[in-house]
């Protein structure tokens, strides 16, 4: 008669399984329950709650809301430690108050308040690369995840096994960080996120040299470049203009300002703050709403927020651009489903709850994004070899999961949101 192996790890697969977005995992193990992240969809809904089950700790792998925008919920009724990076605290306090606002301006309440986010960050514990945690029995290993400043991958030891739970991650270096430096092996299962598991991004010098060429002939003809972007891929898009050496006034808006100088406050994180440094010498902040429609008059690069589109600067920018063929319009990063931005890119029209404008803009979309391509997704699990493969964080996680099985010969998962599983 076979043993009955009474060290399963029960995990809660509360969201971001066969989605993006909202981000949230709970491992119940025989001592030790260890969520990590608790996120939301950018339209707003929540992740449901852990099954009424309060954690040991929590850890967060980066500052997007994704992955921590509903954490503060947790806090109206419970007390525990949560640990990520200071960047990813200081990330994690800018845009949850901005969400808090966008809540209030647009009359849809988050179920927390200011109260709760505060008694959140009272119980952040700073972390670093290749320091090891320990919450009761289980540790927890913390590696860089190259995704964007302050980003970080966890291995979670937990009764006798080692999970790997990714975040959002990059193999490859960027301009601002470099990539993940990982090399694990003895893994049981990968909690992988697979945002581009069906296709690559073209290389990035390739965009960096497409992105010069659509700016060149945008300001040649006495029209404006807008970069809509997200915050904490802001510093990225300015390095990139840095090194192309544009001769038209840069202007950046938004919470780009904000997470710029996050990423500046934080310099051991990037991979060369003094190039960062000397990229924001040739940019002007803009800090007042009238200078939105005053730098419209000549040709000029925008970078604001928000990166999909759905709110931030690019709205008042598109409402005064849109109908100008002499304009480009240009998607640095990944268009959600289910955003405005996305919306535009399937049927060329930007709608709103309060706009509908077809867009005479130039639209271009180039890959500046800080997630792994399908090259590198494929290369990680090459790498590791773990036993298990579960798929999260994007659209196509069951094919994907079929597609690693074939391939490895490793077990491929694609759990539903909600469902339970054993590792």
């Amino acid at each position: 008669m076979k043993k009955q192996n009474n060290n399963k790890i029960k995990v809660h697969c509360l969201g971001g399984f066969r989605e993006v977005g909202r981000n949230a995992v709970l491992f119940e193990g025989k001592t030790e329950k260890i969520l990590f992240e608790y996120g939301f969809k950018i339209e707003g809904s929540m992740a449901p709650l852990p099954l009424k089950i309060k954690p040991d700790a929590m850890f967060l792998s980066h500052g997007h809301l994704d992955h921590l925008g509903s954490i503060p919920i947790l806090y109206k009724k419970w007390n525990f430690p949560i640990y990520g990076t200071a960047p990813t605290r200081d990330d994690a306090e800018m845009l949850l108050r901005d969400s808090l606002k966008i809540a209030k301006i647009n009359k849809t309440p988050r179920e927390f308040g200011p109260a709760d986010s505060r008694k959140m960050l009272n119980n952040w514990h700073n972390v670093k690369y290749n320091q090891k945690i320990k919450i009761g029995k289980s540790t927890v290993e913390v590696y860089d995840a190259g995704h964007v400043p302050g980003s970080a991958m966890f291995v979670l030891n937990m009764d006798g096994k080692r999970i790997l739970y990714t975040g959002d991650f990059k193999l490859d270096a960027t301009r601002t960080v470099d990539g993940a430096k990982i090399d694990l092996k003895n893994i049981d299962a990968i909690f992988m996120e697979t945002t581009y598991s069906a296709r690559d991004q073209i290389q990035r010098s390739v965009a960096e040299k497409e992105l010069g060429k659509i700016i060149h002939q945008t300001v040649s003809k006495d029209g404006i470049a807008v970069l809509p972007t997200f915050a904490l891929r802001a510093s990225e898009i300015i390095m990139v203009l840095n090194k192309l050496k544009i001769k038209v006034p840069i202007y950046l808006d938004g919470m780009a300002r904000a997470a710029t100088d996050i990423a500046l406050k934080h310099p051991r994180f990037l991979r060369n703050s003094i190039e960062l440094r000397k990229s924001l010498t040739a940019v002007h902040k803009i800090r007042m709403h009238t200078e939105r429609t005053s730098i419209l008059n000549k040709p000029c690069v925008i970078v604001t927020t928000g990166g999909c589109m759905d709110g931030g600067p690019i709205v008042h920018y598109l409402k005064h651009l849109y109908a100008r063929k002499d304009c480009a319009l240009v998607l640095t990063g990944f268009q959600i489903p289910k955003t405005a931005g996305r919306y535009l890119v399937d049927t060329g029209r930007y709608v709103t709850d309060e706009l509908d404008l077809k867009l005479g803009m130039q639209l271009f979309q180039l890959s500046f994004s800080g997630h792994a391509g399908r090259s590198e997704l494929l290369r990680f699990v090459k790498n590791i070899r773990p036993k298990k493969v579960v798929c999260m964080h994007g659209d196509q996680c069951h094919r994907f999961a079929t597609e690693l099985k074939s391939r490895f010969s490793i077990e491929g998962l694609a759990p539903k949101p909600g469902e339970i599983i054993e590792i």
